[in-house]
């Protein structure tokens, strides 16, 4: 459902995108460009006068630092945004210690489910890509999901579910650079093989991926269905393109209100360029009501880039305006 660029943001070959377009730009525009090693995955530009910028992974000199820490954080920043006026997902911030003592769920937890109901994710308050991002469909899901998660994280995020469309808004100084709908890694059935070979022949699903299981379940499929010629079988609770999951752009048919929602996350958490995750419930442009799931202050665009040309197009178009920005201003 959502995540966070990784910082270094490769290719297949480890070298860095991000470091490969930087360097053509700034072969193009007489900048000279140092990295910190053999990948790129983080280095220096520095202009004729001597003036540097620093940079690591997809994490450059364009937001303040404590906005971007906060945006780090999901609680306080979806705290910051909900006092904003943005709209975010009822939510509750669980301290792992509570769980791994073993005693009684505290109240909170319960009040929390019952009052929301099920579905409910569970995600660590501090992550990226959707890992360990689980969704519960009822209480022994969640309470194996608090177990499982509080024993490798300190701080979790229970949130109700918002269904709708998943979008991803790539904003610069108020001006949308990308927007794209991401869609649940899944396989599509042949008739002939199995969930498990569809899933091994994937070239990103991890097949050890426990969640696996219970998104298959939840639908009335076990590893072992064959799926018929042309189904779609989602396999995993997020959409983050690095878990396997796909992208279309919808720059152009952004609606207005959701393009405002975008800028007022952005401008809420102070960050002049950042990567705004939202659901939209319903699918149509009538629907107001977008819910922002996170606000990335670096967001990773390198499997986008990978999608295919015209991606890549756009991917390259995003980063050029932030090179600008950043050494041209």
């Amino acid at each position: 459902m959502n995540g966070t660029g990784r910082s270094g943001d490769t290719d297949t070959g480890g070298r860095s995108v991000v470091f490969d377009l930087l360097e053509l730009y700034c072969r193009e525009h007489g900048l000279c460009l140092a990295a910190g090693d053999s990948h790129g995955h983080a280095g220096c530009v520095e202009n004729r006068n001597g003036k540097r910028w620093y940079f690591k992974g997809t994490r450059f000199d364009i937001n303040p630092l404590g906005c971007a820490e906060i945006a780090n954080d999901k609680a306080y920043s979806l705290h910051f945004l909900q006092q904003a006026g943005v709209r975010v997902p009822e939510t509750l911030l669980v301290f792992g210690s509570q769980i791994r003592d073993g005693r009684q769920l505290p109240a909170s937890i319960s009040e929390f489910v019952e009052k929301n109901g099920f579905p409910l994710f569970l995600k660590p308050n501090i992550g990226q890509e959707g890992q360990d991002v689980m969704r519960a469909g009822d209480s022994a899901e969640f309470e194996r999901a608090l177990q499982l998660l509080s024993d490798t994280h300190a701080q979790l995020l229970v949130q109700k579910e918002i269904r709708g469309r998943d979008l991803r808004v790539i904003i610069l100084d108020g001006v949308v650079l990308c927007a794209v709908e991401r869609k649940a890694p899944a396989v599509t059935g042949d008739g002939r093989l199995s969930i498990a070979a569809l899933i091994d022949a994937h070239p990103k699903i991890v097949a050890s991926d426990a969640r696996i299981d219970a998104a298959l379940t939840r639908q009335g499929y076990t590893r072992g269905s064959i799926p018929g010629i042309g189904e779609r079988i989602a396999v995993l609770p997020v959409t983050n393109l690095s878990a396997g999951g796909t992208a279309e752009i919808v720059t152009d048919r952004l609606a207005p209100e959701h393009v405002e929602t975008a800028r007022a996350a952005a401008t809420a958490l102070g960050l002049r360029y950042a990567g705004v995750d939202m659901i939209v419930p319903g699918g149509n442009r009538q629907e107001a009501g977008a819910a922002v799931l996170e606000v990335n202050a670096a967001p990773g665009l390198n499997n986008l880039y990978r999608q295919g040309p015209h991606e890549a197009t756009c991917v390259k178009f995003v980063y050029t305006a932030l090179f600008q920005k950043l050494f041209e201003n």
